[in-house]
């Protein structure tokens, strides 16, 4: 049976979305957002769409209404796919039909925070949509939430800025220009090649704060959760470096334009492309 997506505007509709916060995050009850405060920012400029194989929903978006850069926008509070739904492009379908209802409602921008450490879901939300991030937020929702998946390494954040009518987004959502395409000559913050422990992870390798070139690379772990099961510490120590790395750039004036992976062998790079802004940063049109 195919997929199919629906606009969730009743409390009927909304309801399922609390099961399937518990599915997804394994949140405790004090985490979930109530079925009815959902109600209640749709009715007052939000957004909510679900998707169902048959009757069961299976993944919803939800977003309510914001301000940035003294614009309307809208801020994209919650993404979830049931794990045996995953890579099928469920997550990116919601994400697009929650562009085109932006659009038609004149809101050209859509925010949300995202884990730097997660690097598939940086892969979705940078090259197959087009995001842009030049902020970090430590311990957006505190040190940790009820879910397992914020156990261990607290809830940082970057903020994806999602700038729908730019030549950038429009191209890569319309076109699906998104494959990774290695950036030439560009720096490495804290790039270790040699490096792997015994279990073949990378060992997280001090930042370089004072590099000045116009394009760095930022790497991460491509699995931070195989990490934090097998060597918490480790992925301690690589929430603490990256954090220290995003801060101090974010800070001298660069943002995220890109994600770029490599492979080697059976294993995965995956570096932030990080570029110098020519000028400070305001909201944009075309990048």
């Amino acid at each position: 049976m195919p997929i199919t997506f629906k606009q969730l505007k009743t409390l009927e509709d909304l309801n399922p979305c609390a099961s399937l916060q518990e599915a997804v995050w394994k949140f405790n009850k004090s985490d979930i957002i109530p079925p009815r405060f959902m109600l209640v920012v749709h009715k007052h400029g939000g957004f909510a769409m679900g998707a169902f194989d048959g009757d069961l929903m299976i993944g919803f978006v939800f977003g309510v209404a914001a301000i940035h850069y003294g614009r309307p926008s809208q801020h994209s509070h919650m993404l979830a796919v049931l794990p045996e739904y995953r890579d099928h492009n469920i997550g990116f379908k919601l994400k697009v039909a929650q562009s085109e209802n932006a659009l038609n409602r004149n809101i050209d921008l859509i925010t949300w925070a995202f884990d730097p450490l997660q690097s598939r879901n940086a892969h979705l939300n940078i090259n197959k949509l087009g995001v842009i991030t030049c902020s970090y937020d430590i311990n957006l929702y505190g040190e940790e939430t009820s879910s397992k998946l914020h156990s261990g390494l607290g809830t940082d954040r970057l903020l994806a800025e999602w700038w729908l009518a730019s030549d950038k987004v429009k191209s890569i959502i319309d076109e699906h220009t998104h494959d990774t395409v290695k950036i030439p000559h560009a720096k490495g913050i804290n790039i270790n090649r040699a490096d792997r422990d015994d279990q073949g992870l990378l060992v997280p390798e001090e930042p370089n704060l004072s590099l000045t070139d116009d394009v760095l690379l930022l790497e991460i772990p491509d699995d931070i959760d195989k990490m934090k099961d097998s060597n918490i510490q480790a992925a301690q120590r690589w929430r603490e470096l990256i954090q220290k790395a995003f801060l101090n750039y974010f800070d001298a004036g660069y943002y995220v334009n890109s994600l770029q992976v490599e492979r080697e062998g059976d294993t995965r790079r995956t570096y932030y492309v990080l570029e110098r802004l020519s000028k400070p940063y305001k909201p944009m049109t075309s990048y």
